[in-house]
């Protein structure tokens, strides 16, 4: 095989350093979020995009009434492209769960962040009782006794404790103040969560509008973004995300419900004397 001639390396040079300087701007706009719309004679537009994250599989991602995604054991999140600057109505569902909405904006070059939560629409409220039997488990059986339930103590002890008024966790710091509870970001501004921020401006202090006065709060177990609240009528969660009127859902309603939530992990609640675990 004989070696190209020089005038055609030098063509071939050209030609590769042609399409290098063409490329290499057009790939960097497309990472950017720019689009060529041909429709418009190529003119270029800026896009954005969002990333919804959901807590669990079989959701179903909704973006302006249209299905993007359900999610499943492995992905449990949706990230949508390509959309031009605007405002979105998200909305995730489950069947037998409470349905979160938000409206979210998407900005040129920057990816829209959010992170839903479902609670199911009748939690599973597990008694614990007060008292264990003891024996061979027959009724009739006169061996058969009555003994106090050590976990019934343990929890109802938790409920003897005084609510309280401010909670951190993560940076993130809540205080009750009569009633209206005030979120705001302890840390560092690089580190600040995406709900404080729409674009590149952010607040330093959310308010959490319960429509009602909070008795008592706490962390959601595993979440530093949801609060359980506690009102005159029901014991909800309520997101901190006010980018739009925040979600608010319900863990039980009536009146005279308490509620703790033990080591971060557990929740419970009374009423009178009956105490309950929940399962959401």
């Amino acid at each position: 095989m004989e070696p190209l001639s020089k005038n055609k390396r030098r063509g071939y040079l050209f030609f590769f350093s042609v399409v290098f300087v063409i490329c290499v701007p057009v790939f960097i706009l497309y990472a950017k979020g720019y689009r060529f719309d041909i429709n418009k004679a190529f003119q270029i537009s800026e896009t954005g995009g969002l990333y919804i994250n959901t807590d669990q599989s079989g959701i179903s991602i909704y973006v302006n009434g249209d299905v993007v995604r359900k999610t499943s054991i492995i992905q449990k999140s949706v990230f949508v492209q390509s959309l031009k600057p605007g405002t979105y109505e998200v909305s995730v569902s489950k069947d037998a769960f409470q349905t979160w909405n938000k409206t979210l904006k998407v900005f040129p070059e920057i990816v829209t962040e959010a992170r839903s939560f479902s609670l199911k629409a009748e939690p599973t409220l597990n008694e614990i009782h007060k008292n264990l039997t003891s024996g061979d488990g027959s009724t009739t059986s006169p061996s058969r006794a009555i003994v106090k339930n050590p976990e019934y103590a343990l929890i109802n002890a938790l409920f003897a404790t005084s609510t309280q008024k401010v909670i951190k966790i993560r940076n993130v710091l809540v205080k009750n103040e009569s009633g209206l509870l005030h979120v705001s970001w302890t840390g560092e501004n690089d580190s600040i969560p995406n709900y404080f921020c729409e674009s590149s401006v952010c607040k330093r202090e959310i308010i959490i509008n319960s429509g009602a006065d909070v008795a008592s709060f706490d962390f959601f177990p595993g979440r530093d973004d949801l609060l359980i609240i506690r009102l005159g009528d029901g014991i909800y969660v309520s997101e901190i995300d006010d980018r739009s009127p925040q979600n608010i859902q319900n863990i039980v309603l009536g009146a005279d419900y308490d509620f703790r939530v033990r080591d971060g992990n557990e929740i419970y609640l009374k009423k009178d004397a009956k105490i309950y675990s929940v399962a959401l």
